[in-house]
């Protein structure tokens, strides 16, 4: 018994040539999918790190901020110092104006909402300094929030009157701790900055932070304040 194979209508040749084309279409039509994927994964990425970079830029400005009163800090935390050597004789002393450093609370949300798949797209060493920058933003803000906690705790002397013993002891500790984490931000800072430098990325001034607001801040006054002036700082909040 013989088994005879349909021949193509016009031959196995022209045959070949037809299947050849569809072949290299197919071909073609998946390389252009391909080109276009890349394209728009090239496009997502880029948008990504414009985004993440303006962040960036604007946690600077948070930073530039705090680094404005470094000094001041020093000079308060000495003036803290002095104040409670005063206070050995028991009588009333002056009161205490317990303003804390201020900063814009820093800005995370492109960084914490950021999409996996476009972020590992990006070269490892890009991605390994916004891990970076993000990890010191972390440790930044936990110490300024520390600092404020610190500030807190000297409300209750922002009245005249005499100091004991126990407040003395109290007192002692947190004027050790607003130094530290004040000298600690004085170091920390620049770690950022560098990161940044590596990024290409430079300071951008958020547009919902009033100009009156960083010049209140950062004016460096006194701890030593009066009565009725700790009364106003603490209406304005």
């Amino acid at each position: 018994m013989h088994l005879h194979l349909p021949k193509p209508l016009h031959g196995w040749r022209e045959f070949a040539g037809e299947a050849g084309i569809i072949v290299v279409g197919v071909l073609i039509a998946l390389g252009a999918e391909s080109v276009v994927q890349d394209l728009q994964n090239r496009a997502d990425a880029r948008a990504f790190r414009e985004t993440v970079d303006h962040e960036i830029g604007m946690n600077l400005f948070v930073y530039d901020v705090r680094a404005r009163q470094f000094s001041c800090d020093e000079k308060r935390a000495a003036e803290l110092k002095s104040w409670l050597e005063r206070v050995r004789s028991g009588k009333p002393v002056e009161a205490l104006w317990p303003a804390s450093p201020q900063a814009p609370t820093p800005y995370r949300s492109a960084w914490d909402n950021r999409d996996a798949q476009v972020f590992n797209r990006l070269p490892p060493e890009v991605r390994q300094k916004y891990a970076e920058f993000y990890d010191e933003l972390s440790n930044n803000w936990s110490l300024m929030k520390g600092e404020q906690e610190q500030w807190a705790r000297l409300i209750p002397y922002a009245e005249t009157g005499p100091i004991t013993l126990a407040d003395r002891r109290a007192i002692r500790p947190v004027i050790a701790q607003i130094r530290g984490e004040n000298e600690a931000l004085r170091a920390n800072l620049p770690i950022s900055r560098d990161i940044a430098d590596v990024l290409q990325v430079k300071d951008v001034e958020p547009d919902n932070i009033p100009a009156e607001w960083v010049k209140r801040v950062t004016d460096c006054r006194s701890v030593i304040g009066s009565p009725s002036e700790t009364a106003t700082m603490n209406a304005r909040g």
